[in-house]
């Protein structure tokens, strides 16, 4: 994500209250944009195909929960993530909560969305308040995805204490909590993988995306992180990577030199 000269043609641009959209495409390519920030994209004819290494390495969380039965989604964008789940599990229960309304409604006109799909629950919220609510019955997850941006950075709601304890409460048994940052200096990463880890109780790691991107991934876990078995998931994550085409093993290297090397 990044600010940027709009790729291809627009073939849409509004306003709401928190600013500017535009929706545009190359004939391959259709990209979302907050302002001149790229949020996300899709291929038109793969829209269950991963562009960007962050969104794969996102992913990286199926390692841990490889067949997830319950995902909730904060931050809708593109559809990138929403589309890539439900594709790969089409048995999976997948809730997205999404803060502005034509967001949402992008996502049906333009990217490619299933909105009839039966295990598929859009939420018109702030997501801070959908994760805290504390009615009977509430959704638990097995993988709790956090990719909301608006111009500047993370949504900072997003990245409060109890936002964080909230979402650990949510997370069933051995589910996976993942969460993209950006590590420039203004963002203070250091600080917010800190207030992370202890919200998780230390059972948390990073993965930087690469050299030439701010994007930094971090997953916390509900229970004991994978510390010793880094290694033992391995065949896991060969497995993963010849079924989805996304380098796991790659990604498993990174986390742990990464947080153990």
């Amino acid at each position: 994500m990044s600010g940027r000269k709009i790729d291809g043609t627009i073939v849409q641009h509004c306003r709401d209250e928190f600013g500017r959209i535009i929706v545009a495409d190359d004939g391959v390519i259709r990209s979302l944009y907050f302002e001149d920030v790229l949020q996300s994209c899709i291929r038109l004819d793969q829209p269950a195909h991963l562009i960007h290494e962050y969104n794969q390495a996102m992913m990286s969380s199926l390692i841990f929960r490889d067949e997830p039965r319950s995902v909730l989604l904060v931050g809708l964008g593109g559809c990138s993530l929403a589309n890539f789940l439900l594709t790969a599990f089409p048995s999976c229960a997948v809730d997205i909560v999404e803060i502005r309304q034509k967001v949402i409604d992008l996502a049906r006109d333009h990217f490619l969305l299933r909105a009839e799909n039966a295990n598929l629950r859009i939420f018109h919220a702030p997501g801070q308040d959908f994760i805290r609510q504390n009615k009977e019955g509430c959704a638990v997850y097995d993988l709790i995805f956090v990719d909301a941006f608006d111009e500047g950075g993370p949504a900072a709601p997003l990245l409060e204490n109890d936002f964080l304890l909230a979402c650990r409460e949510r997370l069933d048994e051995g589910g996976v909590f993942v969460i993209n940052l950006w590590r420039r200096p203004k963002d203070n990463f250091p600080a917010l993988y800190a207030a992370i880890r202890e919200a998780f109780g230390n059972n948390a790691m990073k993965l930087a995306v690469s050299e030439l991107c701010w994007n930094t991934i971090v997953f916390g876990f509900a229970g004991p992180a994978p510390l010793a078995d880094l290694n033992a998931l391995r065949p896991t994550a060969r497995t993963l990577w010849q079924k989805y085409g996304i380098n796991f093993p790659k990604y498993l290297k990174h986390l742990y030199w990464q947080n153990f090397g």
